[in-house]
């Protein structure tokens, strides 16, 4: 099958500058199933596979080649083109493995209720984890090369050249590496340490109905996921933002237990795996893959908690100016002003294209290509994986899944994950496969970037008084969601991490409590203690499928904001942000951030994310009191 064409809006973006005053606002549509969504919505699985019986052949056929791999046991440290013909088929295979999971984990996020995708996946993984197996020798028999050595086979062989990195890095973890009969026990714990996770994933996206809510004016909702988040930006009745809320959180408060006993097998799983490789913490093995200091993580917690109280100012002024006398939760995302806006999903392709124009004519035009059909899964349909995010694969593409619902947050969102799409993209074509998968702690630099890119045309080129307050209360949005947001979490995840640590259990009663903690240290008082989101523990995503993962945003948040003030000095700091994300995953990240010009150990890049929040809630206070006083004149 041929891919269809780049839409026109999106090629115009490049061809010309696109002006926002120009578009008009449109509903987005809703679809009951995902059959009556248009194709140039969905994603084009042909470009992984026709069938599943061709999935089935890869599959054979990976499991080939790890066998052949599996030949060469003992041989490794005999020569370099021992190493060199080995390295060969772990590429070949792992394109090919990348590439029949990326086929069955999306078609399963399309609808996670059909069981037959189910379980094809649950195939996939438990082939995965027996393959693993299969080559649990290979760390502990590469580490009895001396690395002098292996240093000169690398420097003598340019087929060993684009595995320098990953190579060399071993040495660096060796203390953390078992004996074969250690890796070999770990490895055929892999899939049984992805239950927890697995567990979650279905309750909250398989497993029961979303709830159903009638609204002050009589129109009855169902509260998907996708729905409450939209709601609670869009609703103007507190009273109908207070009962989505509830309902949406019935289904976490009702197996509170349930969730309780999930997350507290996900750190329990992690920290037996911590202790076996002999790190003292969790949190130390999880940064030590990527040579990342915990003083990082603790300097993060320390700055964002001594901004709070221009978070807890900000919340203030927003409960002051919507005139309410009680304030929570679901206060917290309504705009200031009124707003039936709605954002078409094709409408906005151009904006977006057209926003990352500093970044250059071959960014551009990349950017308006990912927009092709295919690669972006757009609407909502029953039973789709919830959120947005982009995955790639080596040998097909970066592909986007969103669930649109045509809000102004859905547009940042969009966005956002072309961010990613882009740095996925870029690794891939310049770096050779070893190296191409760049890590989560700079991940979120090119999706917060390009946010802000959008944000400059925006507020660039809107003069209407009631647009520019909602831009600037999108741009403190980012900053609370990102930085001060994301770091409570993790906040939360090592205090909770570490009870566990020492030997204490978890309770969805000890879990409120110790999130009811961490949240007034941010919050104060704005958020009461009665307040559904007390048992937001549950229902967060990340704290089940990624630990210690959310921190990334704030740090990445904090370096985008940084890069962001420096190409506005010096357009040469353009050139060194693209190197980064060309960089793949072919040095340390914190090393990758300075050559770009960011080293996170400085506590005044951290700060600065804080100083930058102050002044736009001056700002904000500012626009909304000019608002205020030109309609009473009016």
């Amino acid at each position: 099958m041929t891919r269809n064409l780049l839409p026109i809006l999106g090629l115009l973006a490049v061809l010309s500058p696109f002006t926002v005053q120009a578009i008009e606002l449109d509903v987005a549509p809703v679809y009951e199933d995902r059959s009556f969504v248009p194709e140039q919505y969905k994603w084009d699985m042909t470009l992984f596979y026709a069938s599943w019986d061709e999935w089935e052949a890869d599959l054979k056929k990976v499991t080939e080649l790890y066998d052949k791999m599996v030949g060469f046991k003992g041989q490794l440290g005999d020569s370099p083109e021992k190493l060199i013909e080995f390295l060969a088929l772990s590429d070949e295979s792992g394109i090919l493995l990348e590439k029949t999971w990326g086929y069955a984990a999306k078609i399963e996020d399309l609808d996670t209720r059909d069981n037959f995708v189910k379980g094809k996946y649950n195939k996939l993984v438990q082939t995965y984890m027996s393959l693993y197996a299969k080559l649990s020798w290979v760390e502990p028999e590469l580490l009895q090369i001396p690395e002098e050595t292996m240093t000169d086979w690398i420097d003598e062989n340019s087929a060993l050249e684009p595995h320098r990195f990953g190579l060399l890095d071993s040495y660096r973890t060796a203390k953390y590496t078992l004996d074969e009969t250690g890796e070999k026990i770990l490895s055929l714990h892999g899939s049984v340490r992805g239950t927890p996770r697995d567990i979650y994933n279905s309750i909250t996206n398989s497993d029961g109905e979303s709830p159903e809510v009638i609204l002050s004016n009589g129109k009855k909702v169902n509260v998907s996921a996708g729905y409450y988040s939209n709601a609670l930006n869009t609703l103007r009745d507190p009273k109908d933002r207070k009962n989505i809320q509830l309902a949406r959180m019935e289904q976490f408060e009702d197996r509170e237990n349930t969730f309780a006993s999930i997350y507290n097998g996900v750190i329990q799983q992690g920290w037996a795996l911590a202790q076996s490789r002999g790190y003292d913490s969790t949190l130390e093995m999880k940064l030590n893959r990527n040579d990342i200091p915990t003083e990082v993580v603790f300097k993060l917690i320390e700055s964002a908690r001594s901004g709070a109280e221009e978070l807890q100012r900000y919340h203030r002024l927003r409960q002051s100016f919507l005139g309410l006398k009680d304030y929570g939760w679901s206060d917290m995302f309504v705009p200031l002003l009124p707003s039936e806006k709605h954002y078409s999903y094709d409408k906005i392709i151009p904006w977006i294209v057209d926003s990352v124009a500093p970044l250059g004519e071959e960014y551009q035009t990349k950017t308006a290509e990912q927009f092709k059909a295919g690669l972006v899964d757009v609407y909502e349909t029953p039973g789709k994986r919830s959120g947005a995010y982009n995955s790639g694969n080596y040998s097909v593409g970066s592909f986007i899944l969103l669930n649109y619902q045509g809000g102004l947050e859905d547009v940042f969102t969009t966005a956002h994950e072309m961010g990613h799409s882009m740095h996925t993209r870029l690794a891939i074509e310049y770096q050779p496969y070893p190296t191409s998968d760049y890590t989560i702690f700079v991940a979120e630099v090119a999706s917060t970037l390009n946010e802000k890119l959008l944000l400059n045309k925006l507020l660039s080129e809107i003069n209407d008084p009631k647009d520019r307050i909602a831009f600037i209360e999108q741009q403190i949005d980012q900053i609370r969601g990102t930085y001060f947001l994301q770091t409570m979490m993790a906040d939360f995840e090592i205090q909770a991490h570490k009870l566990v640590e020492s030997g204490q259990g978890l309770t969805a009663e000890r879990l409120t409590a110790l999130w009811k903690e961490v949240v007034s240290s941010y919050f104060g008082d704005i958020i009461p203690e009665d307040d559904p989101y007390m048992t937001s523990w549950a229902r967060i995503p990340h704290l089940y499928n990624s630990p210690f993962y959310v921190y990334q945003y704030a740090t990445c948040y904090a370096s985008s904001s940084y890069l962001m003030k420096q190409m506005e000095k010096d357009p040469a700091v353009v050139g060194k942000y693209l190197e980064l994300l060309k960089s793949g995953g072919n040095d340390h990240p914190m090393n990758q951030l300075k050559k770009a010009g960011v080293d996170l150990t400085d506590p005044e890049i951290l700060q600065a994310v804080v100083e930058e929040f102050s002044r736009l809630v001056d700002l904000l206070e500012q626009e909304y009191t000019k608002y205020l006083d030109e309609t009473r004149v009016g």
